[in-house]
């Protein structure tokens, strides 16, 4: 099998591009443990201090990006490679912005999710860290050299399906219940802003697809 280690003689940029997956993969976590206090207890101190957290990420993974753009333009990598790169960066940053915004919307709108509804909500942002997270390890162990990464593609793709389905389903209880319709609306919203992480997983896999069986040829 063909290998490419894209940072071999760039360890700082390596050690930033591993930093960059791995804070999307922590505000995944984060966000789960913020879902878990806002369904029960709505926007508490504690809900404010893990948005804030995931803010600092979304931050820290802009600088990051930056620093490795300007890093790759530096180094002896061709122009091809280096779009690659940065354009899989773009679609993963995409992930962690969309984690931010929904926090923001449910500080600024507190919705008030009905409590029959909470598993659900809770099984879809599982799935949802689970999609992105599968994501983040096709794109670490791709630029780690290896170039098969099918198998986690697969499994981000069949999630997304997963939280399709589920999200779906959440969206046919929801207007099932006597509620009025601007409640309806915003619950769907609420539910819709969740869908979409998962879509721009999909959207960064697309691209770690892409350039996976580009630079094997």
């Amino acid at each position: 099998m063909k290998h490419i280690l894209f940072f071999k003689q760039a360890k700082m940029l390596d050690t930033k591009f591993k930093t960059f997956l791995m804070n999307i993969t922590t505000v995944g976590i984060v966000f789960h443990q913020a879902t878990e206090i806002f369904l029960h207890k709505q926007v508490t101190p504690q809900f404010i201090r893990l948005k804030n957290k995931v803010q600092v990420l979304e931050k820290e993974n802009d600088v990051l990006r930056r620093e490795i753009e300007a890093a790759l333009y530096r180094q002896m990598i061709l122009p091809g490679m280096r779009s690659d790169i940065l354009d899989l960066m773009e679609a993963c940053d995409r992930v962690i912005n969309q984690y931010e915004k929904v926090v923001l919307m449910w500080a600024i709108e507190k919705p008030k999710v009905p409590k029959d509804l909470f598993e659900d909500i809770k099984h879809l942002v599982q799935i949802t860290q689970d999609c992105v997270g599968a994501l983040m390890v096709g794109a670490k162990n791709f630029f780690e050299g290896q170039m098969i990464v099918e198998e986690e593609i697969q499994h981000c793709y069949f999630l997304e399906h997963t939280v399709d389905v589920l999200a779906l389903q959440v969206k046919e209880k929801i207007f099932r219940k006597k509620l009025p319709l601007s409640r309806q609306l915003q619950l769907k919203g609420f539910v819709a802003s969740l869908e979409k992480i998962s879509d721009l997983a999909e959207d960064a896999a697309d691209k770690l697809k892409i350039i996976s069986v580009k630079h094997a040829l």
